[in-house]
C-alpha cells in the first residue's frame, strides 16, 4: 500500500514539474521567434558532436539557415552592420567545420564578407582553409590572389596564389600568364583590365562576352582618365578639383560617357570613379 502511495505521489509530483517545465519552454521558444535567429549559433564543437554522422545535412540545413537570413535582408533593403558580419563569418566557419569541403559556403562568405562588409581578412582565413581542405580546386587559390589584388593591393601575395592556382589540374590556361602580367602594376584598374582581357580570350557565350567587353571599356576609360589627372598634375603642379579642368585646360577634348549610363567622376583622393558603379542604370 505505501508503495503504492510513493509511486501516485511521484506521479503527481512530475506531471506538475513538467508542466512547468513545459509552460517555461514554451515561453523560452516564443522569445527565440521573437528574437533574430542569428544570435543563436552554436559552436561547432557541440554542433558536431549533435550532428552525429548527420553532418552533411546539418551543415546544409546551416548554410540555408544563414543565406535565407542574408537573402531576406537584401530583399527588404534592410541594413547590415559589424553584428550581421560577425554571424556570417561564424556560421560559414561552423558549416564549413561540419562539411570542410563546401564550396558554395566559402564562396558565399566570400562574396559576401568582401563586397559587403569590407572584412577581407576574414573572408581569406576561409578561403586559406578552402585551400588546405580543397586540394584538388584552384579556386579557393584563385579568389585568394584576386582578393590581394583587388581589395588588399597586394600584388605580390596576389600573384603568389595565383601562381599556385594555375598549377592545379583543371585550372584555365591563362592564370600563369596573368599571375606574372598583373604582378607588374599597382594601380585598381589595370590588374582588372588585364584580367578582362584574358577571360575574354576563352568566353564564347555572347551574352557574357558583350558583358565582358562593356565593363573592359569602363575600365580602361577610367585608367585613361587617371593617367590624364596625374599629366595635370605634372603640368600645373596641382590635381584637378573635377574632372572638367581636364576639359578646361585642354589636357581632353571632353569626358567620356559611361557605358552603363553613369557619370564619371574626381574623387577626393583623386582617384576616377562612375557613378554607375559598372551597373546598368534604368532609364
Amino acid at each position: 500500500m505505501k508503495q503504492t502511495i510513493s509511486l501516485s505521489c511521484f506521479l503527481i509530483i512530475s506531471m506538475v514539474s513538467c508542466f512547468f517545465v513545459q509552460q517555461n519552454l514554451s515561453e523560452k521558444r516564443e522569445e527565440l521567434l521573437k528574437a533574430s535567429y542569428m544570435a543563436y549559433t552554436l559552436p561547432s564543437k557541440i554542433t558536431g558532436v549533435l550532428a552525429l554522422e548527420f553532418k552533411g545535412i546539418v551543415s546544409d540545413f546551416l548554410f540555408l539557415k544563414t543565406t535565407t537570413f542574408f537573402g531576406d535582408k537584401f530583399i527588404k533593403q534592410e541594413s547590415v552592420g559589424e553584428k550581421q558580419a560577425d554571424y556570417a563569418y561564424e556560421s560559414i566557419k561552423i558549416v564549413t567545420d561540419l562539411d570542410p569541403w563546401f564550396w558554395d559556403a566559402y564562396l558565399f562568405a566570400d562574396m559576401l564578407l568582401t563586397w559587403d562588409f569590407g572584412q577581407i581578412d576574414k573572408a581569406n582565413e576561409l578561403l586559406l582553409k578552402a585551400k588546405k581542405n580543397r586540394t584538388w580546386d584552384f579556386k579557393p587559390a584563385y579568389y585568394l590572389g584576386f582578393n590581394h589584388f583587388y581589395f588588399l593591393k597586394d600584388n605580390k601575395k596576389g600573384s603568389r596564389f595565383l601562381m599556385e592556382a594555375s598549377k592545379i589540374p583543371g585550372a584555365p590556361s591563362y592564370l600563369t600568364s596573368l599571375a606574372a602580367r598583373l604582378s607588374m602594376y599597382e594601380n585598381q584598374y589595370q590588374p582588372a583590365i588585364v584580367f578582362l582581357n584574358e577571360i575574354l580570350k576563352t568566353t564564347q557565350n555572347k551574352g557574357l562576352k558583350n558583358e565582358y567587353e562593356k565593363r573592359l571599356k569602363t575600365l580602361i576609360i577610367m585608367d585613361k582618365l587617371e593617367k590624364n589627372v596625374h599629366a595635370y598634375h605634372a603640368a600645373f603642379n596641382v590635381f584637378p578639383e573635377t574632372l572638367q579642368d581636364l576639359v578646361d585646360k585642354g589636357i581632353i577634348e571632353s569626358i567620356p560617357d559611361d557605358p552603363y549610363g553613369g557619370q564619371f567622376v574626381l574623387l577626393k583622393n583623386k582617384r576616377v570613379y562612375t557613378t554607375s558603379k559598372m551597373i546598368y542604370k534604368r532609364k
